[in-house]
C-alpha cells in the first residue's frame, strides 16, 4: 500500500493565500480553490502526507537553494528542479510527515522576512 503521498500544490492555496499578490490571486483564484479541496482531500484521506506548495516556478537548472518552512506567508520562486530535489528529500524524511511546507529558493524570497527553514535531515 501507499506508505506516504506527497502532493505538490501552491503558493497561494489554504493560507497561503495571504502570501501572494492580489493581482495573481485574482487570476489564479479558481486554480487555488481546486488545490486547496485536493489538499484538504489527502489531509482527510489518513494517509501520512506532505503537502508542498512552491512559490513562482522557473525552469532553470537546479540551485540547490531550494528550502521548505512552515512558514505560510513566504512567497518567492524557485526552479523545478529544485522542487523536484525538495519532494525526493521530504518523501524520506519523517520531520516532513503530516505537514504543510511553502518551498522556496532561499535567495529568489519576495521580501527581506525572515523565516525559519524545515530540516529534511
Amino acid at each position: 500500500g501507499v506508505q506516504k503521498f506527497i502532493l505538490v500544490s501552491s503558493i497561494g492555496s489554504g493560507e497561503s493565500v495571504v502570501a501572494i499578490p492580489p493581482q495573481a490571486l485574482e487570476t489564479l483564484k479558481p486554480v487555488l480553490i481546486e488545490k486547496e479541496q485536493a489538499e484538504n482531500y489527502l489531509i482527510a484521506s489518513g494517509l501520512t502526507y506532505t503537502v508542498i506548495r512552491p512559490g513562482g516556478l522557473k525552469s532553470e537548472p537546479a540551485t540547490g537553494n531550494g528550502v521548505v518552512t512552515e512558514d505560510y506567508k513566504i512567497a518567492g520562486t524557485i526552479h523545478r528542479a529544485d522542487v523536484a530535489q525538495l519532494v525526493c528529500k521530504c518523501l524520506f524524511s519523517d520531520a516532513a510527515n503530516n505537514k504543510i511546507l511553502s518551498a522556496v529558493d532561499r535567495n529568489m524570497t519576495y521580501s527581506q522576512v525572515s523565516f525559519e527553514e524545515l530540516s529534511l535531515t
